[in-house]
């Protein structure tokens, strides 16, 4: 009977997942067919043998548990899936997750923990066993961090090397004989084939599927994310509106601020105020000195690039979650449907039979994020390293040395054969073009 209940269970969650990639959210799946299963082994419909007392309690007790869990464990993502009491928003379940912990192997250990004020703002992956570290540039400040290892150690890390075009910081923390990660250059990751977030533990982060082949993904005008008006009486311009989740939002702008200086320079007028703020660049943080209340103030906002509708719909943000401070003007990223936030981005994704085919570099929506495929990450990183002085040994820990298993071989990933092993995506939802003409910082 427990083998029995395990592959329904089982069973259960990896229809949920590839439900997902066709149609909808697994869990919401995963909450009805769990409670069916209960209902049909109330009935004794679905079992060929008679049940016992306690084989319906086995049953009734393993359903109840799964969906407390599923419920309890909240996520950062907003309110998409927050209905009838609170059902979790979380779409990577424990279980589900455990399905892929031979996939991951021992990547993990080549995955960090960027903390800024002990706050988690980035993962990162090893690239050189000599200590070197790569994150997600926009996401690091431009100060002293700590890095946390797989073993719970911190060390202090300094930010050696960006690139503006990849968005990737090249970090250094003094330790040795690390564990590297070892970029697959050769794989293609193909539309429909299955890929895991690491973290700093055995389990990923989260699962997702390939959902578009490799393309580049048009840059769009960065914002503070405020509407400006005239103030009355200050020089400067009146915030009369903050968009929801944007850099402003996020810093503690308020309606009815006045802004009066940018990064130190008096600004006069709205007009100065817009056109300061037009020319700075997505991720980028500035110093923003407000009056409120008749009170001078400095406030620290970060530049974001959001799209059309997220300015024009709040409601968009708030049912999306939150996206990246830079989540555009990408060349040939591979597209996957993980759900990831912010602060889950700058870290290895792997695929199943366990090669590290990209490095996760932006959440764009609800239920798509961005990587960096390893071949570009991996000439790029290199570069960086030699640029910052690393030695030649760092330079040769970055270079790709992972075999690639045959698709023949077995995945480590163990389904129902009823299960499909791939997903065709017929539509796509189109891409919203920013009109020239919004006027918008």
């Amino acid at each position: 009977m427990k083998n029995r209940l395990t592959w329904i269970v089982r069973g259960t969650v990896a229809a949920s997942i590839v439900a997902y990639a066709t149609f909808g959210d697994p869990l919401l799946d995963a909450l009805d067919a769990v409670q069916g299963f209960e209902q049909s082994v109330a009935s004794e419909t679905i079992l060929s043998d008679e049940p016992t007392s306690d084989d319906r309690t086995e049953a009734q007790n393993a359903g109840a548990v799964w969906k407390s869990r599923l419920v309890q464990q909240g996520g950062r993502f907003g309110k998409e899936l927050q209905d009838d009491g609170g059902r979790s928003h979380q779409r990577s379940h424990h279980k589900t997750l455990l399905a892929f912990r031979d996939s991951v192997g021992d990547k993990w250990k080549s995955t960090v923990q960027i903390l800024d004020r002990n706050r988690q703002v980035a993962l990162g992956a090893i690239v050189s066993g000599d200590g070197w570290i790569v994150s997600k540039s926009s996401e690091i400040p431009d100060r002293k961090i700590e890095v946390r290892l797989f073993d719970n150690s911190k060390a202090e890390g300094t930010v050696k090397s960006r690139r503006a075009d990849l968005d990737i910081a090249l970090i250094k923390i003094e330790r040795s004989n690390l564990t590297s990660i070892q970029w697959d250059t050769t794989t293609v990751a193909r539309v429909g084939s299955w890929l895991a977030t690491t973290d700093i533990r055995s389990l990923p982060v989260t699962i997702g599927v390939v959902s578009v082949v490799n393309r580049n993904i048009r840059r769009e005008r960065a914002v503070l994310g405020v509407e400006l008006g005239i103030p009355r009486s200050e020089k400067g311009a009146l915030v009369e509106k903050v968009t929801l989740g944007s850099g402003a939002d996020r810093a503690g702008l308020q309606a009815g601020d006045v802004i009066t200086t940018i990064d130190g320079d008096q600004l006069n007028s709205q007009p100065d105020v817009m056109a300061r703020l037009k020319g700075l660049m997505a991720g980028q943080r500035v110093d923003v000195g407000i009056v409120r209340d008749g009170k001078k103030s400095l406030i620290t906002a970060q530049m974001m690039d959001l799209n059309y509708a997220l300015l024009v719909d709040p409601t968009e943000m708030e049912v999306n979650g939150e996206i990246s401070s830079r989540s555009t003007g990408f060349q040939n990223v591979l597209q996957h449907d993980s759900v990831i936030a912010p602060h889950q981005c700058g870290g290895p994704v792997v695929d199943v039979y366990g090669n590290a085919v990209g490095l996760n570099i932006a959440r764009a929506g609800r239920v798509c994020s961005y990587a960096i495929p390893a071949n570009i990450a991996s000439a790029a990183i290199t570069e960086m390293i030699a640029s910052a002085g690393g030695t030649k040994s760092s330079f040769e820990d970055n270079v790709a040395q992972s075999p690639t298993k045959s698709a023949s071989s077995k995945t480590s990933v163990e389904l129902p054969t009823s299960i499909p092993n791939g997903i065709q995506v017929e539509a796509l939802k189109p891409e919203v073009i920013v009109p020239n003409t919004l006027n918008r910082p």
